[in-house]
């Protein structure tokens, strides 16, 4: 029976850890919570040489002291020897502050590897580091190793089957006698722990009388400084250095973005800009949504031919048509996204501009990385929501993912300044504006308001402690492996989704007639009438408004049915109001200023979508907590289209 390794991945965040895991693993992974917490399990397998191997990413920490909660997941996976191997990840470039994560693992009794990742990037500054003087003190394999070099995994795998089958573990002897030197606080957590710790123990009194003494402010002041001294021995004669090798121009970049006075714009800057990037390099993946948008016409003239029921057609031909639609549109924004942003993060970038909006963002309880994401549904909520992975923290990403709904999406400001200008004229752009400008952070700051003590506790917060990493050049063939797998993944999650309630606005909107009057969704347009009105919508208006929680594209369609000249299902529209015969000046007739107004504000910050509420389910692995924040959105959208509209009726 062929071996199988458990492999613990342990290491700072930026460390590289993310990078190798989604190497290996590629789509054979599976994230989840750790039992009864709220921090992320990334577990996964590969089989490389007939040997396979299960990997566990665990949470990127500082330390192993147990200070967060992530620390203590980390902490107790270690310590239950869950895992046959722990590879240690740290960055080559940095070795000096990187290693501390190594000097807090010594005395654990559970074999491990030292990875020296970034190898590449040091060598690019000029930096010589002798990884068999450090594995010859350390009596552990240290491999030199590249994290997005697919080549170099093999040879760090057989490292970790070394480790493993010779239970290579870290000698304690020469960090114990620093302990005992520097911190009165482990000599005596040691004098009590020795006694009782068996030889056979899983950790031996060293590692657990650090952490017991880490525990103590005085005794993790000492114990680091015991640990910074172990790291300085270890690494005497291993580096040398040649000199700092950037580049003028990214120097002259660094310095932009760390100035006091421009660094956010420069930061904002840099952010449009791969927005902008990827839209364009998404765009071709994109117009594949319009195939099936040019098929529909010629499907269902083949269908009506070959005889099939006149209802069979116009779902397939139309609904089952807009699903394709919606959802090839909305992915191939996804891997421009997860492209372009992959390509930022490796150069150094990502880490800079978190460290730029970081106390921008503190005041809603999140980190300063959740900038880009944030930006990023200007394009796609998609991008959006699956970008907060960027987040290390649970109940963090869950924060950052429901106040990134508040974010109108490509779609929402291309249909809401079409609607506005058709009844308000160039006063409907003001308005659009002035919902866009007023609008956001109201909406974000609420929603902080309402979900953050319970996802991100005030307690729970930290200031942000980080390395900025050196500028590398990002290597383009994993990247876009990866993105690849999330565009493919969001297209099957997208097409789920969206088929389901496609199917139910099909179902709603059709009718034998083929006029709107006819169908289903008139009638109960009509009987919620009454409750619409007090929220300031016509019948009309709230089945549109319905329908923008299955696209914002959908709701022209929805309209142009609805007010329009032509006859047929919501679908039959929804590709364009102008094919569908829909007038502005219809709607400017049929519609009041302070209604409509209320439809564009309740419109505006409504559930983005449906495809959006699959990917968030994706991400943060909560019915319950997708399901509160879809109604949150939905209830909020009613409140402001009632202020809106009673406010404006005051004024108009």
């Amino acid at each position: 029976m062929a071996r199988t390794y458990s492999i613990a991945l342990l290491g700072q965040p930026n460390s590289g850890k993310s990078t190798l895991f989604n190497g290996l693993t590629g789509s054979h992974q599976r994230v989840g919570n750790w039992p009864g917490k709220t921090v992320e399990k990334k577990l996964g397998t590969c089989e490389r040489g007939g040997v396979t191997y299960t990997i566990c990413d665990l949470p990127g920490a500082y330390s192993l002291s147990a200070m967060s909660e992530e620390e203590r997941i980390t902490q107790e996976y270690i310590a239950n020897g869950e895992a046959d191997v722990v590879l240690i990840m740290v960055d080559a470039s940095q070795l000096t502050r990187s290693m501390y994560m190594l000097a807090d693992y010594v005395g654990g009794r559970v074999p491990c590897v030292l990875a020296l990742n970034m190898m590449d990037v040091a060598e690019g500054q000029g930096k010589r580091i002798d990884s068999q003087l450090v594995e010859q003190r350390l009596g552990i394999p240290v491999v030199p190793f590249v994290a997005n070099d697919p080549s170099r995994f093999d040879g760090l795998l057989a490292a970790v089957r070394r480790a493993a089958d010779e239970k290579l573990v870290l000698s304690s002897d020469d960090l114990a006698k620093l302990y005992e030197q520097h911190s009165p606080e482990w000599k005596q957590a040691y004098d009590r722990l020795a006694l009782t710790v068996a030889d056979d123990a899983r950790f031996d009194a060293v590692w657990q009388s650090a952490h017991e003494a880490s525990a103590d402010h005085d005794g993790a002041v000492s114990c680091g400084t015991a640990r910074l001294l172990w790291v300085d021995q270890l690494l005497e004669g291993v580096q040398s250095e040649a000199g700092d090798k950037a580049p003028a121009f990214l120097t002259r970049l660094d310095a932009a973005l760390m100035n006091p006075r421009w660094g956010q714009l420069v930061g904002i800057l840099v952010c449009l800009g791969a927005l902008l990037g990827a839209m364009i390099i998404g765009a071709p993946l994109m117009m594949l949504g319009q195939v099936p948008a040019l098929l529909s016409t010629p499907l269902a003239t083949a269908l009506t031919a070959l005889g099939v029921p006149a209802f069979i057609v116009d779902f397939i031909a139309s609904g089952l048509m807009t699903v394709c639609y919606f959802t090839l549109s909305m992915g191939g924004f996804v891997f421009g996204v997860a492209l372009v942003f992959g390509v930022l993060d490796e150069v150094g970038l990502v880490a800079r501009i978190s460290y730029l909006f970081d106390g921008t963002m503190s005041k809603l309880g999140l980190p300063g990385k959740v900038m880009m994401p944030f930006l990023s549904g200007f394009g796609c909520n998609i991008a959006s929501v699956t970008g907060m992975r960027v987040v290390d923290s649970w109940g963090q990403r869950v924060l950052a993912i429901a106040l990134s709904w508040a974010v109108p999406c490509g779609s929402t400001i291309s249909v809401i300044p079409t609607i506005a200008y058709a009844i308000f004229g160039f006063g409907g752009m003001l308005a659009t504006l002035l919902m866009l400008a007023v609008g956001i952070p109201l909406v974000m700051l609420l929603t902080a308001k309402v979900f953050g003590n319970k996802l991100a506790p005030e307690s729970e917060r930290a200031g942000l402690i980080m390395e900025l990493p050196p500028y590398h050049k990002p290597r383009m063939k994993p990247l876009l492996a990866l993105a690849f797998r999330r565009y493919t993944g969001i297209l099957k999650r997208a097409f789920k989704t969206i088929s389901v309630v496609a199917v139910v606005f099909w179902a709603l909107s059709y009718s034998a007639t083929g006029v709107i009057t006819d169908s289903t969704m008139y009638a109960i347009g009509s009987a919620l009438e009454p409750v619409s009105r007090f929220f300031g919508m016509g019948w009309k208006l709230f089945m549109a408004f319905l329908a923008g929680v299955l696209a914002k594209e959908a709701v022209l369609g929805a309209l142009a049915a609805l007010y329009g000249s032509a006859s047929g299902t919501l679908f039959a529209t929804v590709s364009g109001a102008a094919a569908a015969g829909f007038s502005p000046a219809v709607l400017a007739t049929q519609v009041s200023g302070p209604e409509a107004l209320a439809f564009l504000s309740a419109l505006m910050f409504n559930i983005p979508c449906v495809i959006v509420i699959g990917a968030t389910h994706s991400e943060t692995h909560s019915t319950k907590w997708t399901v509160l924040i879809s109604v949150f959105y939905f209830c909020l959208a009613l409140c402001i289209s009632f202020c809106v509209y009673h406010v404006a009726s005051l004024v108009m």
